[in-house]
């Protein structure tokens, strides 16, 4: 992955974030559970998704004068290091198509693993569904039962605030990146906080500072 795929991948998040969070809203976003039937389920990725999830992580991160190939190269690294629990990188799947994707990685937190999400994305024809927050409660339910205290995301706050998460710099928890007291970098804790947890993260594709890993 080079340098300027990393640096496309953060301005994608910082200045593409909510957009999509728009697109990604609809009006019962606080509570699934009231809709009732809905026509997708929501599962681990097999062996045989990952070109219609690579598929579906392009289109949800082009437009706007860009395109989708930095949050791709991420996926892709992030698969090829191997760092993300089976079971918390997910589709959501409706009548056999992947309509949306989360993908749950380990992280470095000053030499302690780390949950990140990044990315989450939905197909654009079914933005505005409910579909990113189907992924997103299940991984973090998923997360929960696995034993992770905290997860982390970088992203819109008035998006991810509905599922608990909150600005990680009052934590003691930053991003280099985008600095220390960015409130688009988050935390969610899932059980009683563990005050050790504490420092800079990097995520799985990067390397010492938020560089580039090769």
């Amino acid at each position: 992955m080079t340098g300027g795929s990393a640096e496309r991948a953060r301005t994608a998040y910082l200045h593409v974030g909510n957009a999509i969070s728009r697109q990604f809203a609809g009006p019962w976003l606080n509570n699934i559970a009231s809709l009732g039937y809905v026509s997708w389920t929501v599962r681990a990725k097999g062996a045989n998704d990952k070109k219609a999830v690579l598929a579906v992580v392009w289109a949800a991160f082009s437009g706007h004068g860009r395109d989708g190939d930095a949050e791709v190269d991420i996926v892709m690294r992030t698969w090829a290091l191997a760092v993300g629990p089976e079971d918390l990188d997910l589709v959501a799947v409706d009548d056999g198509a992947i309509v949306g994707h989360a993908l749950g990685a380990i992280g470095d937190l000053e030499g302690r693993e780390a949950l990140a999400v990044a990315p989450l994305c939905v197909t654009p024809s079914r933005q505005g569904e409910g579909i990113g927050s189907s992924l997103m409660a299940e991984l973090l339910a998923r997360a929960r039962v696995a034993g992770w205290p905290i997860v982390m995301v970088l992203g819109d706050p008035g998006y991810y605030e509905r599922f608990g998460f909150e600005p990680a710099g009052p934590l003691g928890i930053y991003y280099c990146p985008v600095g220390r007291d960015d409130p688009h970098f988050q935390v969610c804790r899932l059980a009683t906080p563990d005050l050790s947890l504490r420092g800079e993260f990097r995520y799985c594709w990067e390397g010492p500072n938020g560089s580039a890993s090769t």
